[in-house]
């Protein structure tokens, strides 16, 4: 009986271990069924940084400036003084073209304006003086026409009716003579031979003077060649007469012969010759031609008067020295442009760059129409881009700020928009854009690839996410992200903002700080529990 007692002990206790068990492996069973059903994911804390809308553009490496050189004279190169790759200063010397020709045209340019100089200033010594010179030229003129043409009075008519009366006495005297000769001589005859030879010797002097001042007035213009003539025609008749009555005073001395007789009745018919053409002369009074030409004297010498005077008025030696200024100022220009042309004969470095290319060597031969050098800024160089039209306005044409990479630099270099192009091409409907990058160092090459970044809006203190994160509804066109409070999930629709590589800015339905689900959060639901697990 006590043997069945302990069996029946061992049998319950064996049975209670089995319930326990039982029980045991139960209660874990459904505590591994609650555990599989709770979610892991991965959670940031919601932060604040900026961000950066950027346009991402490709374009080329340029210099600041390239300058092709090209010579303003022709010639022979004759000095040389850089090479290709040589840095070089503004207004350096490159090279010197041949200039002999333009160094004399510089000397005749100087000796021109010396020349000038000199006639301005004698210009302002004695342009006054001259006009008052003139004026007294043209006083004397007056004077002397005026004196001539009172000669010319005295002596035309008066002249010419004593010649007529010479000329008659004279032919009377002969006959007379004559006659005496033909009948025989006496003593009074010798007498009145005489007298006729002391008279025609006065006639001879009167003709004589009258003649130099006749010759004197035709020479100064004041009377007719016409006269002139008479007055020698007058002179010869006397000179005859004077030798006719030395003749007929011998005739009467030493007595007459045949001969003597026919040449004293020549000499008559002579004499009576000379009393017609003094007649003939004398109707044709020359003397009112005379007055007439020595009158128009006397008025072109008061014109002239007048006319200086008039200068003299309006103070003409003015404008002689305004011409002689006037013809300084062009000798002095002339003096620059031969300088100038001169000086054309140094090239020189328009700006300060590199020497990049030389098209000819010492010797060469230059010309106004092929470029001699060509020259780069490279201290400064410009990114060129092409913006399309959409987002020129987002542009800040007041040196705003871009990103450059190259492939020659390891690490991108920054630089500042310098212009926009007021067109637009009609092809690409897109304006050019200038980046001026500062290229102390010359790292920078012309011709180069170049990636830009130009960033159109910045928020400095904006809330930011991981763009996975945010789950998007195409359908309801809203944005939602799942935040972890209370070891739950949580659904939060959410407004974006900028969006920049892999990061958007939350604008609205979210705060700084809250765990945001990044990993896990496309399977969640609203109000699962979840658990947080390590990146």
């Amino acid at each position: 009986m006590k043997k069945f007692g302990i069996i029946a002990l061992i049998i319950l206790i064996a049975l209670a271990a089995i319930f326990i068990r039982s029980a045991t492996r139960q209660q874990s069973s459904e505590t591994e069924a609650v555990a599989a059903t709770i979610k892991a994911v991965e959670v940031m804390k919601a932060p604040r940084g900026e961000i950066r809308s950027e346009l991402q553009l490709s374009g080329t490496i340029e210099a600041n400036s390239r300058v092709t050189v090209f010579p303003e004279v022709p010639g022979k190169i004759i000095q040389m003084d850089v090479d290709e790759g040589a840095k070089v200063t503004k207004g350096q010397t490159l090279a010197v073209i041949e200039h002999a020709e333009l160094a004399l045209q510089v000397r005749q340019a100087e000796t021109a304006l010396w020349a000038a100089e000199t006639t301005l200033d004698q210009a302002q010594k004695l342009a006054k003086i001259r006009v008052q010179s003139q004026i007294d030229r043209a006083k004397a003129q007056l004077t002397s026409t005026t004196v001539a043409l009172q000669q010319v009075e005295d002596l035309s008519q008066t002249r010419t009716t004593s010649q007529v009366e010479q000329a008659k006495a004279g032919l009377e005297s002969l006959k007379a003579n004559l006659e005496k000769i033909k009948r025989g001589a006496r003593d009074e005859d010798l007498r009145q031979a005489e007298a006729a030879l002391a008279g025609a010797k006065a006639s001879l002097t009167n003709a004589r003077n009258n003649h130099k001042r006749m010759k004197q007035l035709f020479e100064n213009d004041a009377i007719s060649k016409q006269s002139f003539e008479s007055a020698k025609t007058q002179l010869d008749i006397a000179k005859s007469q004077y030798e006719v009555a030395n003749e007929q005073r011998a005739l009467i001395r030493n007595g007459a012969r045949e001969e003597d007789i026919q040449a004293m009745e020549a000499q008559v018919a002579q004499a009576e010759a000379a009393l017609k053409l003094v007649y003939a002369q004398a109707d044709t009074k020359t003397w009112e031609k005379d007055r007439a030409l020595a009158q128009s004297q006397v008025e072109g010498a008061r014109a002239t008067l007048e006319a200086a005077e008039a200068l003299a008025a309006a103070k003409s030696w003015e404008a002689e020295i305004i011409a002689a200024e006037t013809a300084l100022e062009q000798a002095n220009i002339a003096l620059k442009l031969a300088q100038e042309r001169l000086g054309d004969a140094t090239i020189t470095a328009p700006i300060t760059g590199i020497l990049s290319m030389s098209y000819l060597d010492l010797g060469g031969l230059a010309s106004p129409t092929a470029p001699l050098f060509e020259i780069v800024d490279m201290d400064t160089v410009k990114a060129t881009v092409s913006v399309i039209e959409a987002d020129l306005s987002k542009l800040d044409p007041k040196n705003q700020e871009a990103w450059i990479e190259v492939d020659a630099l390891a690490q991108p270099v920054t630089g500042k928009i310098s212009l926009i192009s007021p067109v637009l091409d009609q092809a690409s409907r897109s304006a050019k854009v200038e980046i001026t990058i500062d290229n102390a160092g010359l790292r920078l090459k012309p011709g180069m690839f170049a990636k830009v970044r130009i960033p159109v809006e910045i928020h400095e203190n904006a809330i930011l996410l991981p763009r996975s994160a945010v789950i998007e509804d195409n359908v309801k066109k809203v944005q939602t992200v799942f935040v972890v409070a209370d070891g739950r999930s949580r659904r939060r629709q959410v407004e974006m903002g900028l969006a920049a590589g892999s990061r958007v800015e939350i604008t609205n339905g979210l705060s700084e700080g809250e765990q945001v689900v990044i990993a896990g959060q496309h399977t969640l639901k609203d109000g699962e529990e979840v658990t947080v697990v390590s990146p």
